[in-house]
Formats: C-alpha cells, sequence, structure tokens
C-alpha cells in the first residue's frame, strides 16, 4: 500500500468514526415527561497528499480536515405527542453567536475612533485659533504689572 493510500485510509476511517449515526442525532434527554432528542448539522471536509522522489531523497505526505456541526432542532416527545422544534437563530455555539457580533463591534470602535480624530482636530483647530487672536500673551500668561510681594 501507498503512502497516499495509508492517509487516505486512515483519514477516511476516522471520518466515518465522526460521522456516526449519534453525532447527526444526540443522545435523549428525559426529564418531567418529556423527551427531547436534538437534530445537528454536520459538515465535514479533508485533503490529503503525498509527495515522492528518488533514491535517498524526496518523500513526504500529510492529510488535514475540518468539522463543524451546529444545532438546527429537537425532536420533542410527550406523552401522547410528538413535534420537531427549529433552533431559532442565535440559538447556536458561541463562537457562532461571536462571530455574528465581530462586524458590529468593529464598526464601533472605528466611528468611536473616527470621533476620537474629530475631535481632537476641533481641540487643535481651537488651540491654534486662540493663538492667533492672544497675541499678548506668552504660554498662557497675560503680560501685565509686576506685582513683588515682600
Amino acid at each position: 500500500m501507498t503512502e497516499i493510500e495509508t492517509l487516505l485510509k486512515a483519514t477516511i476511517g476516522e471520518m466515518e468514526r465522526l460521522l456516526a449515526t449519534k453525532t447527526v442525532i444526540g443522545e435523549p434527554i428525559t426529564a418531567g415527561g418529556k423527551t427531547v432528542i436534538p437534530l445537528l448539522s454536520v459538515g465535514a471536509g479533508f485533503g490529503v497528499g503525498a509527495g515522492s522522489g528518488k533514491g535517498d531523497e524526496g518523500t513526504g505526505g500529510g492529510a488535514g480536515g475540518g468539522f463543524g456541526m451546529k444545532p438546527i432542532a429537537v425532536i420533542v416527545i410527550e406523552e401522547d405527542a410528538v413535534r420537531v422544534e427549529p433552533v431559532r437563530k442565535g440559538g447556536g455555539s458561541i463562537i457562532e453567536q461571536l462571530a455574528d457580533k465581530v462586524p458590529q463591534l468593529i464598526k464601533k470602535e472605528i466611528e468611536e475612533w473616527e470621533e476620537g480624530r474629530e475631535e481632537k482636530k476641533e481641540k487643535e483647530a481651537e488651540e491654534k485659533e486662540g493663538e492667533g487672536k492672544g497675541r499678548g500673551k506668552e504660554k498662557g500668561k497675560e503680560k501685565g504689572k509686576e506685582i513683588k510681594v515682600d
């Protein structure tokens, strides 16, 4: 068996293990006369590569993949009824909830940064304007009579 075949078989074997029925249909949870069974959406992807050479030079290989899941619905089993309830948006993982908030946070930071920049420009303009009008002033002090205190 070649190196690429070994990598491919190992990767597919691991994916089969991860994509079992228990992965898509979660373990039932029973409480208060009701049983709830979670249903998940599962996605996976992978890649395998190998190299070769002549003599003592060359060879190499690798495999990599990604796997993700999110809740999409639950089956609710009651004494006299069974129903499927979809999971509403925002009921996903903490990572999904954070990912939804990132654009809003970035926009807020940019707005605050721009506001600070505008305030700084306005302050600098006011200081320059004050320097132009106050020619009789020297570093914020008015010139005038000296008063000596003994």
